[in-house]
């Protein structure tokens, strides 16, 4: 080979002049590789964002709405009388909001909306692939008085002031691939009587 190059063409490929003895497999599928389902490291990141929200967070009930197939309105994909499975407990992590009192042409309003954060895995393993979505409820340890005297607080969930509904949720913290948070932005339900649960089950 000349001491010097005289070569005036441009290459954009020359990865196969250097030989590599390794397999497909190997080569594809490094251990070190980032995407790997059975690395310890996820594993450990797993179990790092679960401790993270049971240290962190608070008990919060959540109940699944049941999707009616059929019985909504087919206009709007809404069920004007939707049924809720039992309330079952999970940690979640909040930033609670303050409680706002908003005076509307239509009376007294309490619009509060705040993201709670659960631990994927946790959420998956009590749920399974429907995870907690839209339109779920949950009761949420908000652990107000601010409002408490200014909205009626009678027997249904619909005036009770720790009621908030599901309205986006979503994957959150991704390490190596694989998401670690499953959180949700809720909104309160104050005053909405076609929520109805039974309180006994939050207990349960």
């Amino acid at each position: 080979m000349a001491i010097i190059d005289f070569d005036f063409h441009q290459q954009f490929d020359t990865r196969d002049k250097l030989p590599d003895h390794r397999s497909d497999g190997e080569i594809l599928n490094s251990p070190l590789s980032s995407f790997n389902h059975d690395s310890s490291d996820i594993s450990y990141a797993e179990r790092l964002a679960e401790e993270i929200v049971n240290v962190s967070g608070a008990w919060i009930t959540v109940f699944k709405r049941n999707r009616n197939v059929g019985g909504g309105d087919k206009v709007w994909d809404e069920d004007s009388s939707p049924s809720y499975d039992k309330g079952r407990k999970l940690k979640g992590y909040f930033e609670p909001s303050p409680a706002e009192i908003l005076l509307s042409k239509w009376g007294v309003d309490v619009e509060n909306k705040f993201q709670i954060h659960f631990s994927r895995s946790s959420v998956l393993q009590t749920f399974g692939i429907n995870m907690i979505s839209e339109g779920d409820v949950l009761i949420v340890p908000h652990n107000t008085l601010t409002v408490a005297q200014n909205v009626d607080l009678r027997e249904g969930i619909g005036n009770r002031l720790d009621t908030f509904r599901v309205i986006k949720s979503s994957d959150t913290g991704n390490f190596k691939y694989r998401w670690l948070y499953w959180s949700v932005l809720c909104e309160n339900v104050t005053g909405d009587e076609s929520i109805q649960v039974e309180f006994r089950n939050e207990r349960s």
